[in-house]
């Protein structure tokens, strides 16, 4: 149990060293607390324990302190679902007046078990997770009472924002080291290599979004600050970084003044002490986010000191095919042609099929399909376009697609949904026919096949909102609710928060799952 790790200056002060002795006495307050649960379910290991001792030690100093970590939390659930504590408390139901009370407390639990114990489906009212919560609750309430102390992570998180890198420190620390948010760090890095080097850690504080309500680090960080509400939008928007090859044009005084190599915008970035390095630079690749009119480098950035004719023409060729939606963000023009590429699609799609979600029985139905809906859109180009398109290509004949499926597509016989969402293309689930049935049973004796098939809806990241709803258009949503454990007198609110906490990338500016080759 290590507190001086994640505390904003790596160090407690003296006020601060009470803290240590509460977690430690919470942790063999849940020792005992779990021994007297009527189910195994939310038993935890030793250093399970002390890992959410230490984080509920945190969450209680942030609302014993007012520091406003949760407080923004509870801002963007009022917003989004009406209630700030979603499944917990329905709309205008009222909370203990206590900062630290169980209702907080429980659904700080319910979304903390599952970084703890991923494979777990918990109800949000399970009744050890209720009990748990009351006595964690009576605990802290009871130790804080006295506490007095001056609080490290008030006095950083409100220091100046002037520039963009005092606000990327704080989003460093909220985003590897605060209560909320550390758990979500460390499993992110697990799952994507294991090391917590800056281009993955960058990747988890702008672009991620969390199991706390689809929000990522950027979010609660914008809520957080005292800045304007211009300030805050910029922030929020950091996750659309303009990552790209920018060709270095000058460096004067704190500022380097760099082009893009893809749109020739130029951009001004602050680099202050920094500005000697980037003089060794012709070309520079990396990321960039604005602060107050003006840009700072995000993340790792590459330098080359030569820049050849050949290097752009091969960065202007390749970079689009290999990043189009990034591409997309700053290439306005580009990405309307994208979007018009799938609206001409989509509308191809549902001439050809008369509507917008197909299942086909088996992976060698999809590709036969594939092939003969390509065929199709063939046949509706002009001919002229097609002459003109061989004759570049020096080609007889129109090239076949090659039609190449994921082996579990292929080998998939359980059937295979196919969603034309018309923003950004088509999207494919397999073992549809299980999910069909799961939905079709009206939350009643799902079979695990069923509901793993209803989870999969939920939890994979290329389906979208739009997907799931289109699925409960046909057949309801009480078969979501079973699924996920979540009473029906939630209301309706609880699918859009379901969908927020487990999809919430689709919450933010989007573009088409297209490459545009020639533009």
């Amino acid at each position: 149990m290590d507190f001086n790790a994640h505390r904003p200056h790596q160090r407690l002060g003296r006020s601060e060293r009470a803290l240590v002795i509460i977690a430690q006495d919470l942790s063999r307050f849940l020792a005992q607390a779990q021994r007297s649960l009527t189910f195994e379910t939310l038993r935890l290991s030793r250093p399970q324990r002390e890992t959410l001792a230490s984080i509920l030690v945190e969450f209680a100093e942030d609302l014993h302190q007012d520091i406003g970590i949760w407080r923004a939390l509870e801002y963007y659930h009022l917003a989004d679902f009406g209630t700030p504590l979603p499944c917990i408390l329905q709309p205008n139901e009222d909370m203990d007046s206590a900062p630290i009370n169980p209702a907080r407390v429980q659904f700080l639990l319910w979304t903390l078990y599952d970084e703890l114990q991923p494979e777990l489906i918990l109800a949000p009212h399970h009744q050890d997770l209720t009990r748990l919560a009351a006595g964690v609750a009576a605990f802290l309430q009871q130790r804080f009472a006295t506490v007095q102390l001056d609080s490290g992570v008030k006095s950083f998180l409100t220091t100046p924002d002037t520039y963009g890198w005092e606000v990327k420190r704080k989003l460093v620390w909220l985003g590897q080291h605060s209560y909320l948010f550390r758990l979500n760090c460390e499993n992110y890095i697990q799952a994507h290599g294991g090391k917590p080097d800056i281009p993955t850690l960058d990747d988890f504080l702008c672009q991620h979004t969390t199991g706390w309500s689809g929000l990522g680090v950027i979010d609660l960080l914008a809520a957080l600050l005292p800045i304007t509400e211009v300030q805050r939008a910029t922030l929020r928007r950091w996750y659309e970084r303009h990552i790209g090859y920018f060709r270095v044009r000058s460096v004067r005084g704190p500022f380097l003044e760099v082009v893009n190599v893809l749109n020739e915008q130029t951009y001004t970035v602050r680099v202050d002490e920094n500005a000697p390095q980037f003089r060794r630079y012709r070309l520079i690749f990396g990321g960039l986010v604005p602060w107050d009119e003006v840009w700072y480098w995000s993340g790792e950035q590459r330098g080359f000191a030569t820049l050849t004719e050949k290097l752009l023409q091969q960065i202007r060729r390749e970079f689009p095919r290999k990043a189009p939606q990034i591409v997309y963000r700053y290439c306005g023009s580009v990405a309307e042609q994208a979007r018009a590429t799938v609206s001409q699609y989509y509308q191809q799609f549902m001439d050809y099929y008369g509507k917008d979600l197909v299942i086909y029985p088996d992976g060698n139905a999809l590709a036969e399909a594939m092939q003969q809906f390509h065929r199709y859109q063939m046949s509706q180009i002009p001919k002229e376009n097609v002459a003109a398109f061989l004759k570049k290509h020096d080609l007889a004949e129109p090239p076949a697609p090659q039609i190449t499926l994921p082996p579990k597509l292929l080998d998939c016989h359980n059937g295979i949904g196919v969603y034309f969402n018309p923003q950004e293309g088509q999207e494919i689930l397999s073992d549809f026919n299980d999910i069909i049935s799961g939905f079709e049973k009206q939350g009643e004796n799902l079979t695990e096949a069923e509901a793993q098939g209803i989870r999969s809806l939920i939890y994979g990241e290329a389906i979208s909102p739009h997907f799931v709803h289109r699925v409960v258009q046909d057949y309801g949503d009480a078969s979501i609710a079973a699924t996920f454990l979540i009473p029906r007198e939630s209301g309706q609110y609880y699918l859009g928060y379901l969908l927020r906490r487990y999809k919430g990338q689709f919450y933010r500016n989007r573009y088409p799952s297209v490459t545009l080759v020639d533009y």
